[in-house]
């Protein structure tokens, strides 16, 4: 594994900065609300683990019940690649393999690593919508006001995927440990990669806003 492929927790500021609520959080609470959602994830890995001890992800997976969708698919929507995606309302996660072959061969990882990256991320989805609650409901902005009253308020969408990062970084730590090369992978954001800036590029601090949108909204609308 050349270098893992989600951000630690010091680049997951960089995924509030792509939430489109992103202006409204004060300054003064960006940190800290970073920290308790990537708290929320690396905690809740740890636990599963405590919980399944040595099982694989795979393993946790079939336990908990959740079904697991094979589909042999390139899956590319406009310009966007997505990799994987979880339904609630489903109960099942879907990982296209084609998708996951090339972001394998993008960050020098075996096909299996590739995979169990990926699952680890969108468990944790799940694990939002059967034990944790939503980390994106963690901190509410008015996106509404009559006045001074606030008529509506609405989560933050990038503190879910900030939770999924520390889930996934933590998962691995503690079962197959971390590669000492950092930084140089070919980021896996919200399950969707734009499709032009993928190959031998990292596209880490990228941002396509409109597109990643869409994919937000696609994986998330069924919990959301």
């Amino acid at each position: 594994m050349k270098a893992f492929p989600f951000p630690n927790q010091h680049e997951s500021f960089e995924e509030l900065k792509r939430d489109i609520l992103y202006g409204k959080i004060p300054s003064s609470d960006m940190q800290a609300i970073c920290k308790k959602a990537w708290n929320t994830g690396s905690t809740a890995a740890e636990n599963i683990l405590k919980k399944y001890d040595t099982k694989s992800i795979k393993e946790i997976i079939s336990l908990s019940k959740l079904g697991l969708e094979w589909n042999p698919r390139d899956n590319v929507a406009g310009n966007v690649r997505y990799f994987s995606e979880y339904y609630s309302g489903q109960n099942k996660i879907i990982i296209y393999e084609k998708s996951v072959k090339l972001w394998a061969k993008e960050n020098k990882f075996t096909e299996k690593d590739a995979v169990n990256l990926i699952l680890s991320h969108e468990y944790y989805h799940f694990l939002e919508c059967t034990e944790l609650g939503l980390t994106s409901k963690q901190y509410l902005v008015p996106t509404l006001k009559l006045g001074n009253l606030v008529i509506l308020k609405a989560g933050i969408k990038a503190l879910s995927e900030i939770g999924a990062h520390g889930f996934s970084r933590r998962f691995f730590e503690l079962t197959v440990g971390l590669p000492k090369e950092e930084g140089n992978g070919v980021r896996l954001m919200n399950s969707a990669t734009n499709l032009t800036e993928f190959e031998g590029k990292n596209i880490a601090d990228k941002v396509y806003l409109k597109n990643l949108l869409k994919a937000r909204e696609v994986n998330r609308r069924s919990y959301e």
